[in-house]
């Protein structure tokens, strides 16, 4: 009876050991802790806190008051035994890596760290001397912590970030775009010189998008996403009418709203060093975005509106790019390149413009839980193909194919805010980012765009 407890005792221990480092996660970085010979674990304020890598470990317990800290462990890398930080032996050798890149060690036998430096060489601490270490240097430290509120790019970018096997998230985008007064080229046009070729001259147009987001990762290298958008959109326009022979002006506006194209995306990774990543995207635009939006006008009620005012592009589109990330100490920057293919013409008999967009972006942590970016967007987007015979291109400018593409360049300022670890919030994100064009150049007559506000939060399972 004796034995077959021991026996029992030892199969449940290694069973839930085997749990423990496939499920839990680090409170420094939110990385699953999957290698027992690294780990580490806080007492802090009578709560137990576990580490993916002692690096997580020392910066963490760097900004805690330390009379709240009563106890630190170690795994001792021969045993995997958790053992007192302090009395431990330390070891950085670039031949015995660490989850986080640091490269460290931690040893509950002084004979068996200098046996193991002697083979794989490296630089023995002790626990001061290693602190220190950590202490004036950014060397392992937040390298790849998910947790920071710059590892998710600015609010406006979407596919920035991959997940680790198994993590679900649920986010919701908020963007509101502002078009006031029209451009030809980098010009603008009056509505008087407007109304020399067109009936009705835009004045102001707003676009109002919720996006509702799923990322699931099936594996470390792969997370997949579903986007799915709300949108609604208002013109107000000034119509040119003959009345009694004399030129009368009468405003109106026209709406549209519902449902936009559905993106199905994979995110696949390249390489991930801790310090810097690349990751390819890749998406296809499901098209249930209503292409055939009617309103009234003072010219002819239940009249087809303009390209510019349905609800989606009505092709089955491919987005192909990339995206590349570095992360420091406390600040950190990427890029997103962006091409978006059209293939083949809608039921409409037309198809809307290629666009290629590149981001470019920085951020600063201001805070453990603030961040604070600048973000530069470049877009390029083709003229349309093809004709809605139903579309008179002579009624308005937005009802010529002429009048579509060109060239932009827009920056951003925004917020990203990741509630503290210890938080019962912790898993909550919230970004916001306020932008307008700095060069615009457009073919044909187009609406002159203003001012972009982007708000979102997201919650990671």
């Amino acid at each position: 009876m004796k034995k077959l407890t021991l026996v029992l005792s030892i199969t449940l221990s290694l069973f839930f050991g085997e749990i423990f480092a496939q499920n839990t996660q680090c409170i420094h970085c939110n990385m699953t802790i999957k290698d027992k010979l690294h780990r580490a674990e806080a007492t802090i304020d009578g709560k137990i806190f576990n580490y993916d890598a002692i690096e997580c470990l020392i910066n963490y317990i760097k900004t805690k008051n330390k009379t709240h800290v009563s106890l630190l462990k170690v795994a001792d890398y021969k045993t995997g035994e958790l053992v007192n930080a302090k009395k431990a032996t330390y070891l950085v050798s670039e031949n015995i890596p660490s989850p986080m890149g640091a490269n460290l060690s931690a040893f509950k036998n002084f004979k068996h760290a200098s046996i193991l430096k002697s083979k794989q060489g490296g630089i023995l601490y002790d626990w001061e001397s290693i602190k220190e270490k950590f202490e004036n240097s950014s060397f392992g430290a937040n390298t790849h912590n998910h947790h920071r509120p710059d590892a998710h790019a600015p609010i406006g970018v979407m596919g920035d970030h991959l997940h680790s096997k198994g993590s679900f998230m649920v986010s919701f985008r908020y963007m509101d775009m502002t078009m006031k007064e029209n451009k030809m080229g980098t010009n603008n046009i009056s509505n008087t010189e407007i109304h020399n070729n067109y009936m009705v001259a835009p004045n102001e147009m707003e676009m109002k998008m919720q996006m509702l987001g799923f990322m699931y990762a099936p594996s470390d290298n792969i997370t997949l996403m579903l986007m799915q958008n709300f949108i609604k959109k208002n013109m107000s326009s000034t119509a040119k009418m003959m009345m009694g022979g004399m030129d009368m002006m009468e405003d109106f506006s026209t709406k549209s709203s519902g449902l936009g194209d559905m993106k199905l995306s994979a995110l696949i990774n390249l390489f991930n060093n801790h310090k810097t990543s690349l990751h390819i995207n890749s998406s296809i635009n499901i098209p249930i975005g209503e292409i055939t939006v009617r309103d009234n006008t003072p010219m002819m009620n239940d009249a087809k509106l303009p390209y510019v005012m349905q609800l989606g592009s009505g092709t089955l589109d491919v987005t192909l790019g990339s995206t590349y990330k570095e992360n420091y100490a406390n600040t950190s920057w990427g890029t997103q390149f962006l091409s978006i293919i059209r293939t083949g013409k809608n039921t409409e008999n037309y198809r809307l413009g290629n666009i290629y967009q590149l981001n470019i972006w920085g951020a600063y942590n201001f805070k453990e839980y603030l961040s604070f970016s600048g973000r530069i967007l470049g877009v390029s987007q083709n003229k349309i193909t093809g004709l809605d015979e139903d579309l008179n291109p002579m009624m308005v400018p937005a009802s010529n194919i002429n009048n579509y593409g060109g060239e932009k360049i827009k920056a951003f300022i925004g917020m990203n805010i990741a509630f503290p670890k210890e938080s019962i919030f912790k898993n909550i994100r919230f970004g916001v980012e306020a932008g307008a064009p700095i060069y615009e150049y457009y073919n044909g007559i187009q609406m002159n765009e203003n001012l972009t506000l982007n708000f979102g939060v997201k919650y990671s399972i």
